[in-house]
């Protein structure tokens, strides 16, 4: 048991003896204000089995409740009890319990070491990677991590849209523009060499296959007539048509090999990526087993799954011309996914908020196919810049490489301004750790169900709730453990069994508000995984980094007595760890310097 539950677990006892009721650990909040205390328990529960005035149940309370070694007072505060911790004792037991965890400091056990299946990572080929799917790629590998320190076994899934209507759009405007043919029906494989043969080198990206996309979007409202001919694309490449078979093949190369670069640089890792040109047949056979099943009807020529009865709908599984939809494909997905991990027992998506009830239908339809394990789904807002929202088909979207660009050149920029003495290799660096932690506690500080805009002035600063400023904080540690090993009273951080304690005159507020959100950390890895939500570890580091700061400014810890010393290097290496450690669950790098 972490110190924290163990904590509150204390604090139960203590007080359901005082109060003659039975207290639940869960029953414990945090007070508003530190200034009353450092948790606080409402009394109105209590109130209904005792039928007395909460508030005062709080003030018999305080009078019963004895100082300890632990509790150092306790007080009410209109219907609230509040209690203050010993902060020495605190302290030192933070200390010891991360020296003697290290790395494993937060792990849990919930998960039993049972198989979880989390898709996310989902875009589609034949478009650039913008801005606006970061939020999936970055809440999605966070939630890796924090899922897998929760003891969940997380196999990572993608899922890429490499088929339909946006890729016939794309190659059709491809063959089309060039003038090497003028029609579907004139493509040849000799033609196919002749336009991937004017394809430049620097082009074959999926930034040069979203241009193209846009461009027919666009194209296509100016001259709808054409539609027939983009339409006789589709109609070829799922016929599979050797020459658009082979145009569709090198393109689409071209995305994939886009995306894995994207995703090394992000820290994105999937274990098994799914494509949906591989699902289609699969999906028609499933859509005529539940046919066959009952399960689902013919409908106005088109198949469909009546779930009425749940409130759900009518749940479309295949088109009146017999072509499939997405949902024809995601059922045969969970199929391959339950033959290729019989042992997974929840399935996990990461979805767009809008497409809830798409997935709702979906579960519904496996569940009556037989599906017995958990299917969840975490839903999200979409991203939005200052200029509004983004869309491929408008080509005014923002792509990966260029937002990067902008931000790596920004953080080169001041970090060359602070450190001119450091080499070009060193200020690269580290200005691409502060970069990408810009970027992604830009992206992971704000609940999944809010609308994010990103501000990329904001983010970059060093100062406020932004990755820079956490990242800083760490860095700051860093240099008083440095600066220690340097000093003349120089010597390692001793572990906590051979340092010296501190008493309770020489523990500084600093030091035991530090103490305090170190020991909550695991408490908030077991939340964020129970609601699907890195926003409250992006929150927990936020918090860490101000209490760091405080730490940093107000404590003299090199200029301490020799023991004293040796306790509080000990609190800032712990610090230090537990700070990284949480920013590892967001994807974030702590620079040793900054």
């Amino acid at each position: 048991m972490h110190l924290w539950n163990k904590i509150l677990k204390d604090l139960a006892t203590t007080v359901s003896k005082a109060a003659g009721v039975k207290i639940e650990a869960q029953d414990f909040t945090t007070p508003p204000d530190t200034s009353l205390g450092d948790i606080a328990l409402g009394c109105f529960k209590l109130a209904k089995e005792l039928k007395k005035n909460p508030a005062d149940i709080a003030k018999d309370l305080a009078a019963k409740i004895k100082i300890s070694p632990v509790i150092e007072k306790a007080a009410a505060a209109g219907p609230y009890l509040n209690l203050t911790l010993s902060a020495h004792q605190l302290v030192d037991s933070v200390v010891c319990d991360v020296e003697k965890q290290k790395e494993k400091y937060g792990l849990q056990v919930s998960g039993a070491k049972r198989q979880l299946m989390f898709e996310y990572a989902q875009p589609n080929t034949h478009k650039e990677i913008h801005v606006g799917h970061l939020r999936n790629l970055l809440i999605g590998s966070a939630l890796v991590r924090i899922l897998k320190m929760t003891g969940w076994q997380v196999i990572a899934a993608s899922y890429h849209g490499d088929i339909g209507a946006h890729v016939a759009k794309c190659l059709w405007h491809m063959a089309t523009r060039r003038g090497v043919v003028s029609s579907p029906e004139e493509l040849t494989p000799q033609a196919v060499q002749k336009i991937l043969k004017s394809v430049k080198t620097t082009q074959k990206n999926g930034r040069y296959l979203g241009q193209l996309y846009a461009e027919a979007s666009k194209l296509l409202e100016e001259k709808p007539e054409l539609k027939s001919q983009v339409e006789a694309v589709q109609q070829k490449l799922e016929a599979g048509d050797k020459a658009w078979a082979k145009l569709w093949a090198e393109t689409r190369k071209w995305s994939l090999k886009e995306m894995a670069e994207i995703f090394k640089e992000l820290d994105v890792k999937i274990d098994r990526r799914y494509l949906e040109s591989e699902l289609v047949l699969a999906g028609q056979n499933m859509v005529d087993e539940l046919l066959k099943k009952k399960i689902a009807k013919h409908s106005e020529g088109a198949i469909i799954v009546d779930l009425e009865e749940k409130k759900l709908g009518v749940f479309l599984i295949r088109r009146s011309d017999g072509t499939a939809l997405y949902a024809t494909k995601d059922l045969a997905l969970a199929r391959l996914k339950q033959k290729e991990y019989p042992k997974v027992k929840r399935s996990l998506l990461l979805v767009d908020r809008r497409q809830e009830l798409y997935f709702k239908q979906l579960f519904e339809t496996l569940r009556r196919l037989g599906f017995k394990h958990q299917m969840e789904y975490a839903g999200y807002e979409f991203v939005t810049l200052k200029t509004g929202a983004m869309a491929s088909r408008e080509g005014n979207v923002v792509t990966w490489q260029s937002f990067r660009d902008e931000v790596l050149a920004r953080a080169a920029s001041e970090t060359k301004k602070r450190h001119s003495e450091w080499s070009k290799k060193k200020i690269e660096e580290i200005s691409r750790q502060i970069a990408l932690g810009a970027i992604k506690f830009g992206m992971l500080k704000q609940d999944n169900d809010k609308i994010l805009m990103f501000d990329l002035e904001q983010a970059l600063a060093f100062e406020g709730d932004t990755g820079p400023y956490i990242q800083y904080a760490a860095a700051r540690l860093n240099s008083i453990l440095r600066k220690a090993g340097k000093s003349s009273n120089r010597g390692a951080v001793l572990p906590c069994r051979q340092a010296g304690r501190r008493t309770p005159e020489q523990c500084q507020p600093e030091e035991k508000r530090l103490a305090l959100v170190m020991a909550k950390f695991p408490q908030m890895v077991e939340q964020a995984a129970l609601e699907f939500r890195p926003a409250l570890i992006a929150r927990w580091c936020l918090e860490m980094a101000n209490r760091s700061n405080e730490f940093y400014h107000e404590v003299k810890v090199l200029e301490s007595e020799p023991d004293m010393r040796q306790a509080r290097l000990r609190l800032a290496a712990s610090a230090k760890m537990v700070l990284g450690l949480g920013l590892n669950l967001l994807g974030i790098t702590v620079p040793q310097e900054m």
